[in-house]
């Protein structure tokens, strides 16, 4: 038989059997239980593309498979969290993050004169281990003296308190400008070391031409002018921002979220990919224990508690409306949807994934970037005799995937508790939306993630109506994955190798 008409056979089964489960189940359990269930498989199948999309990106352009994924899903959460429940802890971080990631992105400037110097073997290796040390003391120095968890401990004692009245009153004092200016200067000192370190002085088996450093000066320098009005603005944007519009602050904190996942991207691909693309089993351990990094130094910022984010007025209001249009105009929480009552937050977790479908399939198949990028994972020789800088390229497809686990994370926060494992279960679950899927396809994992949110959604009303144990719907995703590989094991829409 012709694979190709093997292909849509299996395709018109497959089909055929979900209808006719979809069917069963609607006759079984009424219109109106099978409309909440169905929001709620989609809902969750959105939280799974959220984590899965960044995975997919990655892995599928850089053969690269990130283990602190779920980490950083949580620390858009974190962030964006902590930005609309009381922003002074962000103000108060903001100088000493854009300080170091400026001195990060000097690196391509920096690179080809580096390569350039004539020293002998001994200094070559010698150097990078000196600046990497430096940079560490640099670091350390930042923080001597500075009270990192009074600052962090704003937001707590905004979500544990009631201070509805007076939005204000748990601010603390940032620390005065004649002392602070130098963390930022030695946060720049730090970020430059690393940039030495990871350019490898003396080491010409690297290509690394010199051109011109116009283009290139534009994100340190924009980052170091954003360290300047972040630290001159630190007690004043606080204020400005708990005051605004609660969905003005909600989304803004999207827009941090994911410009903090960019950039702490970037740097990561700079600092601790980069120098381990040749060691691929390295990078897994690198990627895991980082994992564990970012979840221990969160919960000692925070503690290790659960948080719940307000959602934003639009989502928060009583009363139960009667359509979209009366929702978008009273901010009702929830809407009626053919007799069942669903949360209006939940259209917005399902829209929000589905904007992210859309967004990476448009930029990766209809953007100039999108070309560069795939050209470059394909033939990056040839993208490089062209005057394109491959090691650029990897690091914007990093950035891009962190900056997409980040954007899932503050989409959650008002929907999922906020507390350091809350990345652990999404990573696992992105992780096998990926392989039912298919590795490295962007609509594979859509469509697997949909799969698993419907039979965890729907595994989860059958255990509640037959008074079945809760792990037989927790264990339907694997159940569903080994299904896959069994019958597919490329995924549903992988290619084989």
């Amino acid at each position: 038989m012709n694979p190709k008409t093997k292909k849509l056979l299996i395709g018109i089964l497959i089909a055929g059997l979900l209808v006719a489960a979809v069917a069963g189940v609607y006759a079984y359990a009424g219109q109106r239980a099978f409309i909440s269930t169905l929001f709620s498989g989609l809902t969750l199948g959105s939280l799974f593309f959220m984590v899965a999309a960044g995975l997919t990106l990655i892995f599928g352009l850089m053969d690269v498979l990130n283990f602190a994924h779920g980490s950083m899903f949580m620390l858009g959460a974190y962030i964006g969290w902590q930005f609309y429940t009381n922003p002074t802890f962000i103000f108060g971080m903001a100088p000493f993050l854009l300080a170091f990631g400026a001195g990060v992105m000097v690196t391509p400037i920096i690179k080809p004169y580096l390569i350039a110097l004539n020293i002998s073997e001994k200094l070559q290796k010698a150097l990078p281990k000196i600046a990497y040390v430096l940079a560490l003391a640099a670091l350390v120095f930042a923080f001597v003296g500075f009270d990192i968890l009074s600052v962090a401990n704003t937001a707590m004692v905004a979500a544990t308190t009631t201070t509805v009245g007076n939005p204000l009153a748990e601010l603390s004092a940032q620390e005065p400008l004649s002392t602070f200016w130098l963390r930022p200067f030695l946060m720049f000192v730090s970020g430059l070391l690393i940039a030495v370190a990871s350019s490898r002085p003396g080491d010409k088996t690297q290509f690394a031409p010199r051109e011109p450093i116009g283009k290139k000066l534009l994100m340190p320098a924009a980052l170091l002018v954003l360290t300047a009005l972040s630290t001159l603005v630190r007690e004043s944007a606080s204020e400005s921002v708990l005051l605004m519009n609660g969905n003005l602050r909600f989304a803004l904190s999207i827009l941090l979220s994911v410009a903090f996942g960019f950039v702490f991207g970037a740097v990561i691909e700079i600092t601790l990919i980069r120098p381990l693309y040749v060691r691929p089993t390295f990078i897994l351990l690198m990627t895991l224990g980082l994992s564990y990094v970012i979840r221990e130094l969160v919960q000692y910022l925070w503690d290790p508690l659960t948080y719940q984010m307000s959602r934003p007025p639009l989502f928060a209001q009583p009363g139960k409306a009667s359509s979209i249009a009366e929702w978008l105009q009273k901010g009702s929480s929830t809407i009626d949807i053919y007799g069942a009552t669903v949360p209006t937050y939940r259209l917005f977790i399902i829209a929000l994934g589905i904007a992210m479908f859309i967004l990476v399939i448009f930029v990766m198949t209809k953007t100039r970037l999108g070309m560069i990028i795939r050209a470059g994972v394909q033939d990056p020789q040839m993208v490089e005799a062209m005057g394109i800088n491959v090691k650029a390229v990897f690091t914007v497809v990093f950035a891009m995937g962190v900056a997409l686990a980040a954007l899932g994370g503050i989409g959650a926060a008002p929907f999922l508790p906020v507390q350091p494992l809350m990345g652990d279960t999404y990573q696992t679950q992105g992780l096998i939306t990926v392989v039912i899927g298919g590795m490295g396809s962007y609509i594979g994992a859509f469509v697997g993630a949909m799969i698993l949110g419907m039979a965890r959604a729907f595994g989860d009303y059958f255990a509640l109506k037959l008074s079945l144990s809760p792990a037989i719907a927790e264990a339907s995703t694997v159940i569903i994955m080994v299904i896959v590989l069994l019958t597919r094991p490329q995924g549903l829409f992988g290619k084989k190798e």
